[in-house]
């Protein structure tokens, strides 16, 4: 199962409602709000929240920016041990600048 988040264009009814449609491949399976996900047959203003993000499984993903002669750059981990080591190789050229880490949480 590989679930895509998909931002909603402004033709579809839930725009401005719900931040993501999230689909397995290109079938959509629910919708993801600020307070949880909600089912796809859902009216977004009636429908509690069915799972909250804490109850939802995730892992970090590391992504280091960093510049190389000017253009920016971007590697992706899911190990910190990983990028620590990768990190530290890239800091001993001289023409790799301006490293910056961000941790995003994705659903396993």
């Amino acid at each position: 199962m590989q679930l895509t988040y998909q931002k909603l264009g402004k033709d579809h009814p839930f725009f401005d409602k719900v931040d993501y449609l999230v689909a397995d491949g290109t079938t959509p399976i629910c919708y993801k709000t600020r307070e949880g996900y909600l089912p796809l047959e859902s009216d977004v203003s009636s429908v509690t929240v069915k799972c909250t993000e804490s109850e939802v499984e995730t892992k970090p993903l590391y992504v280091l920016s960093f510049k190389v002669n000017g253009e920016t750059e971007e590697m992706t981990f899911f190990s910190k041990k990983k990028l620590e080591k990768q990190k530290e190789f890239l800091s001993e050229k001289a023409f790799i600048t301006d490293f910056k880490t961000t941790v995003y949480k994705v659903v396993e």
